[in-house]
């Protein structure tokens, strides 16, 4: 049993020190509010971790885009012919029609510029259901468009169905396609970032849209 001359100095020590113990109530009125605040900053959070996502998976494409500048540069000004899907993964786009080529992935295409499988690995797309996660799908988070494969970057030819040179009838021929138009390689899983896509064009340039798009599988 503590002594009573013990116990008016510990009140004596805790009205000095301004010491105070908290009630049951008040215990739970903190608890309240700091529940309160975290519900409220989950989705700021949550918000900021997609922002963080969208970029890193837009430097991977610039990091894809400076390859492909490099790839040029060795190559004589052509575009490589890239073979979006893995073999066994399902229709691939050039095997269909030669039988027997197979063309490199990026990852084998542009290896020796600094591309490698975690570059090619969006975020955003990592953390979707096995399902519906375009890596582990295709080998790759990003799709490439063959618009301009085996082209020279000088004057790519490409065909549109917005053809309306001078002479010409109907809407549809072959042009000169402006690099700044030409989308190249994109997220593939379709509004992954906040309802946006990220897009690598042509000339090395990164932007986000909404609008639709055509992929190769």
């Amino acid at each position: 049993m503590i002594p009573p001359e013990s116990l008016s100095a510990c009140r004596t020590r805790a009205r000095v020190f301004g010491l105070r113990a908290f009630t049951l109530i008040e215990l739970l009125l903190v608890i309240t509010i700091i529940a309160i605040l975290a519900s409220l900053l989950m989705p700021a959070v949550g918000t900021m971790e997609q922002k963080a996502d969208s970029i890193k998976c837009s430097s991977n494409l610039r990091a894809i885009g400076a390859a492909v500048q490099c790839y040029l540069q060795d190559n004589s000004f052509n575009y490589p012919c890239i073979e979006p899907l893995p073999q066994g993964a399902g229709s691939t786009v050039y095997s269909n029609f030669t039988g027997v080529t197979v063309y490199p992935s990026m990852v084998a295409a542009f290896g020796k510029y600094g591309v490698t499988t975690q570059t090619t690995q969006c975020p955003s797309d990592m953390k979707s259901p096995a399902a519906s996660c375009s890596f582990l799908l295709y080998g790759s988070s990003y799709d490439w468009r063959p618009t301009l494969d085996d082209e020279s970057a000088n004057e790519p030819l490409v065909y549109t169905r917005r053809f309306f040179a001078a002479g010409t009838s109907g809407t549809s021929g072959v042009v000169i396609a402006k690099l700044s138009k030409v989308r190249q390689s994109y997220d593939d899983n379709t509004g992954i970032h906040f309802g946006h896509v990220n897009a690598l064009y042509a000339d090395g340039h990164v932007v986000a849209y909404t609008g639709p798009t055509t992929t190769n599988h």
